[in-house]
């Protein structure tokens, strides 16, 4: 994945999943994203699935697992979402 892809993918998962997640945690996703800081607002976003126990599709939990291992970071939460299918 390149660095390009990244903020793409980025954008259409956010947008995908953002609406899922309340908004203790949504206006963080967004706002941060908006700013272009993809690098805290996948994190969170996250975090906030797993924390809200939000079930998502196997293909959307894959997508987010992409985006967290380009950026290097921790899959502790992510392997706590649930997926429906």
């Amino acid at each position: 994945m390149e660095v390009n892809d990244f903020y793409w993918y980025s954008r259409q998962i956010t947008d995908q999943l953002a609406p899922k997640i309340s908004p203790k945690y949504r206006p963080i996703v967004l706002a941060s994203g908006g700013a272009g800081a993809w690098d805290l607002a996948i994190p969170i976003l996250v975090g906030a699935l797993s924390k809200e126990d939000v079930v998502i599709t196997t293909a959307e939990k894959d997508a987010l697992r992409e985006l967290m291992e380009f950026r290097r970071e921790p899959l502790t939460y992510l392997e706590q979402i649930r997926t429906s299918d």
